[in-house]
């Protein structure tokens, strides 16, 4: 089981306020290295940082040293399963939270 320490949690709150440009941003929960336990389809995940703040909103942050390894479609894969752990049968759509996968990489991927 991962131990989260508040310098983790301050460290995830300034990095995504950071990131988002939001200085209201509180995270309330912050798990480095969690291992997504449900697999669909033979696919799991490893979040490198799964965080979630006051607002119920979720966020997968994903440290790349490497840029060939984040590309859009793992993206998309990440959100895909994020999302189906959100959600159980007869949940409403509309009643799951916002999410952001965010990648981090050594050079900006979607430039080219």
């Amino acid at each position: 089981m991962t131990q989260v320490f508040s310098s983790d949690l301050e460290c995830t709150e300034e990095l995504l306020k950071i990131i988002l440009k939001r200085d209201d941003l509180t995270v309330t929960k912050s798990v480095t290295q969690l291992t997504e336990l449900e697999i669909l389809f033979g696919r799991s995940v490893r979040l490198d940082i799964y965080a979630n703040d006051s607002e119920g909103k979720q966020y997968d942050i994903e440290v790349q040293q490497d840029d060939s390894g984040a590309v859009p479609e793992r993206a998309r894969l990440n959100s895909s399963l994020f999302d189906t752990r959100l959600t159980t049968s007869g949940s409403k759509y509309t009643e799951m939270p916002e999410t952001y996968i965010i990648f981090i990489t050594s050079n900006d991927v979607l430039v080219g």
